[in-house]
């Protein structure tokens, strides 16, 4: 999937690992970094086999149970219906926040 950012302390904490180790701790950035990469090579978020996916509406939650949760949305402009995405056809995803930090 192609993956922007919300912001660019996010976009920061997924490049650099020292950032990633001040706001999330060692062990939660080094699991980010792998996340990071499963995410980029996966084709939609089904085809992530390490964590649990959460769907709520437009917003999924990558979550490694007691260490790192990562909250994304479709990177595609909103539906003028209001209708929900079909994640399973999602390509580009827009990380809004990882764990408390957005």
């Amino acid at each position: 999937m192609l993956i922007s950012y919300n912001s660019e302390l996010i976009r920061d904490i997924c490049f650099h690992a020292s950032t990633a180790i001040e706001y999330l701790g060692e062990e939660a950035a080094i699991s980010l970094q792998a996340r990071h990469s499963d995410i980029q090579a996966a084709s939609n978020i089904f085809e992530l086999l390490v964590g649990q996916v959460s769907v709520d509406g437009n917003l999924c939650t990558l979550i490694v149970p007691n260490l790192l949760s990562i909250v994304m949305a479709p990177n595609y402009p909103v539906a003028d219906d209001g209708s929900l995405y079909d994640w399973s056809t999602v390509g580009r995803v827009k990380l809004m926040g990882i764990n408390d930090v957005k």
